[in-house]
């Protein structure tokens, strides 16, 4: 009985930390390196456009169905700083602005169950309205030096560039996009998304006894994204980063109250708080189907003992 009081314990553990962790394992850790952004009316045109650096870098995970998302919207809103750069992404296939580059970056390279949530520079994640709210006072405390790109330009939307480290190279373009309730504009939602691997290339420095000196990796590609940009595009973002899951920081210690899982869609909000992203009513029908399993055969051992305690007493 003990065992079985074990094993029943051991899967409501399993079953919700697997629900928080998403598929973690199955992963490799990544890392994002470098984020540059380019000038959208610099694209459009015939020049050679250099990109530009930025500060700080908001992922947003959002849904027009989510009614915390709302809050989250406001405070991202208002938080009208230049040095950083948003990106909204709609990974609910509920979503009226459903895109399915952005389902996979939720769960394939941060292992989120729901939305809202809010990643900064690929490090730190607030998660629902009431940890977004210490956005403002948070940010910086994930503020580093991007580093990665040693070139990045862009002519007739072709994107040529030169790195020192990472493998991936992603491109998001965002639009304006209504939301379905409100008709309020949502300018920066990903709508397009282009990416290519690196390619390494070895140079050697020698001195002037040509005698090589030392080696060093350049990686260098293209990409092009031409047919991807017309007049409604707001923003192109392009990250440099290693595959995999990348593993982020908690940035608050607040309640994740009011977090909406994706597949949930239109009425289903859920108001009271996750246990740490998972489902707990899965812990709970898990525990419901082995109580129902084992109630047999703990009937049978309580019919067995009494048994053979009678002819015991019996005897004396």
């Amino acid at each position: 009985m003990a065992f079985l009081a074990g094993f029943i314990m051991t899967v409501m553990f399993s079953s919700q930390t697997v629900a928080h962790i998403g598929h973690f394992g199955e992963y490799a850790p990544a890392k994002m390196f470098d984020v540059r952004v380019f000038d959208v009316e610099c694209a459009l045109s015939n020049e050679t456009c250099a990109s530009q650096e930025t500060t700080h870098f908001i992922e947003y995970f959002s849904a027009d169905w989510c009614e915390p998302c709302a809050l989250v919207s406001q405070e991202l809103d208002s938080l009208n700083r230049t040095d950083t750069t948003i990106i909204q992404h709609h990974p609910s296939p509920a979503d009226m602005h459903f895109f399915p580059d952005s389902n996979i970056r939720l769960y394939e390279t941060y292992g989120f169950w729901g939305v809202p949530d809010v990643v900064l520079n690929g490090e730190g994640l607030l998660v629902g309205p009431s940890q977004s709210n210490e956005l403002e006072s948070t940010i910086d405390n994930f503020s580093r030096e991007w580093t990665g790109f040693l070139e990045l330009n862009m002519t007739n939307g072709l994107i040529e560039w030169q790195a020192d480290d990472g493998h991936v190279v992603h491109v998001w373009i965002t639009k304006n996009r209504p939301h379905e309730y409100t008709s309020l504009d949502q300018p920066l939602v990903v709508t397009e998304h282009a990416f290519a691997n690196v390619t390494n290339e070895v140079f050697n420095y020698t001195n002037e006894t040509n005698e090589t000196e030392m080696s060093y990796h350049i990686y260098n590609s293209s990409l092009n994204i031409s047919t991807l940009l017309d007049e409604n595009v707001t923003s192109i973002v392009v990250t440099l980063e290693t595959p995999g899951r990348i593993p982020l920081t908690r940035a608050s210690s607040l309640s994740s109250q009011g977090y909406d899982f994706v597949d949930d869609g239109p009425n289903d909000f859920i108001t009271e708080e996750p246990d740490d992203g998972g489902k707990p009513d899965l812990a709970i029908a898990v525990f419901g189907l082995l109580l129902a399993a084992i109630t047999p055969a703990f009937i049978m051992y309580i019919q067995t003992a009494r048994k053979r305690t009678t002819p015991d007493n019996e005897s004396e």
